[in-house]
């Protein structure tokens, strides 16, 4: 593939990704959803996350190997704890890198 093959298709599928944003966006904009599908729509962010993050917490080339995974597990587990009961974004940001490099260091002195 020549590069300028390679920045049409790059440009190609940006206006399709547009096209389709805007044909939903655009097309909602003066209407409003129904109550269940309000509800249903809350549920897709943490879908999405879930589905990014839990591939990464628990899989290592392709296996589940948690004694490598250890400290991301144990981030994770009280990141989670920690945006389930105070919520935003900042806080549990912070407990969990804190939490990761803590246990990081802490647990090659404990085996």
């Amino acid at each position: 593939m020549v590069a300028w093959q390679g920045w049409l298709l790059v440009a190609l599928m940006a206006l399709g990704t547009f096209a389709i944003r805007l044909s939903v966006l655009g097309a909602m904009s003066e209407r409003a959803f129904p109550p269940w599908v309000e509800r249903a729509l809350t549920l897709v962010l943490p879908a999405m996350f879930s589905a990014i993050a839990v591939p990464m917490l628990v899989l290592s080339d392709g296996a589940m190997t948690f004694i490598e995974d250890g400290p991301k597990l144990i981030a994770a587990s009280i990141t989670l704890i920690v945006a389930m009961r105070w919520g935003g974004y900042l806080t549990p940001l912070i407990v969990g890198m804190v939490t990761l490099h803590a246990v990081q260091r802490l647990l090659p002195l404990v085996m």
